[in-house]
């Protein structure tokens, strides 16, 4: 299963708006700035605790910012 975000762009503009850099916001979240650049870039997906590290730093409920895709693909015919 992997975590994606329902929309990047609005989670990079909640973070300026809260004011922050992504590495300050990075700092406050309890990740470190690398791979919160990645996270923020779309290079890399969230693990599911990071996900949630930046939901509770950003105030929101994880399913207003991030959605779980299973990756499981079915072989059966409809």
């Amino acid at each position: 299963m992997n975590v994606s975000f329902r929309n990047l762009s609005e989670v990079n503009e909640m973070i300026i708006k809260a004011g922050f850099s992504p590495a300050g916001f990075g700092k406050h979240a309890g990740i470190s700035r690398g791979y919160v650049n990645q996270i923020l870039r779309g290079k890399r997906p969230p693990t599911p605790a990071i996900a949630k590290k930046i939901a509770d730093a950003l105030g929101k409920e994880f399913d207003d910012i991030f959605f779980i895709e299973s990756g499981y693909k079915s072989n059966q015919s409809a």
